[in-house]
């Protein structure tokens, strides 16, 4: 864990910054906004022993708020790799009972930092697939592709033997090895709306949709896929964790 101290005015992070740390206040004051500036909405200011960023410790997403010191403030930060060692030493069931919790701590962070999503019905079923385009991804899914039966339905890297499991619940879990091209979460599939998309979950190095990328270096969060066949790549664009998705809508 890091020891900080920001004098008052400070910015700690910005909207989109990459969120990697989750900070406990020792001294002072902390506000968090909806934005970047001082005209923008104030969501919280919190005072000492009170924390914020956590959901860096689930979600490798940017930042949903903005943080800026009040008066001088002292804090401690830790990370995610920190915050999963010291999951490793905790019970099993009582590490079943965190993957339950963090989930539903997504889902609520996502109500709350963004509009509200407006599903309407739609008269058609829609069918998802994944299929392997390389003999890596093949190793990696069942012959004949996956049929995708729930949704949200996320994709991360697994952990490998030296490393702590992560307090995740992933629904296709991918090795890598360093150099990582999968980050522990890294994509999204998604029905919105009636239509199928595909989210990035803040990775390092983002996802190839279609010849475009979104997430990484990308402003871009989001692609709608289109209806039939979708080359998607996680990582960079020589990734090997290549992949086909397929939607039909019947």
């Amino acid at each position: 864990m890091e020891r900080l101290e920001y004098p008052a005015g400070a910015v700690i992070f910005l909207v989109g910054d990459p969120a990697s740390k989750s900070f406990l206040i020792h001294s002072g004051k902390v506000e968090l906004r909806r934005g970047t500036g001082d005209t923008n909405d104030r969501a919280a200011q919190l005072g000492p022993g009170e924390v914020f960023g956590e959901m860096s410790l689930i979600d490798e997403r940017p930042h949903s708020l903005s943080a800026r010191a009040v008066t001088d403030v002292e804090l401690t930060a830790i990370s995610r790799d920190e915050f999963e060692h010291v999951m490793s030493l905790t019970p099993h069931d009582f590490r079943a009972h965190l993957i339950t919790l963090f989930e539903r701590l997504r889902v609520l962070s996502s109500q709350q930092s963004g509009a509200p999503v407006i599903v309407r019905p739609t008269s058609k079923t829609i069918y998802v697939t994944i299929h392997p385009l390389t003999d890596l991804a093949a190793s990696m899914l069942p012959r004949g592709g996956l049929w995708i039966q729930k949704f949200p339905f996320r994709i991360g890297r697994a952990a490998m033997e030296f490393e702590a499991t992560p307090p995740d619940a992933n629904d296709l879990w991918l090795k890598d090895s360093s150099p990582y091209n999968v980050s522990r979460n890294h994509a999204l599939i998604e029905i919105e709306d009636g239509e199928v998309l595909l989210k990035d979950r803040g990775s390092s190095l983002g996802i190839v949709v279609n010849d475009c990328q979104i997430g990484g270096n990308s402003y871009d969060r989001q692609m709608t896929l289109n209806e039939g066949d979708n080359t998607v790549i996680l990582g960079s664009f020589t990734s090997q964790f290549q992949f086909r998705i397929n939607v039909q809508l019947i």
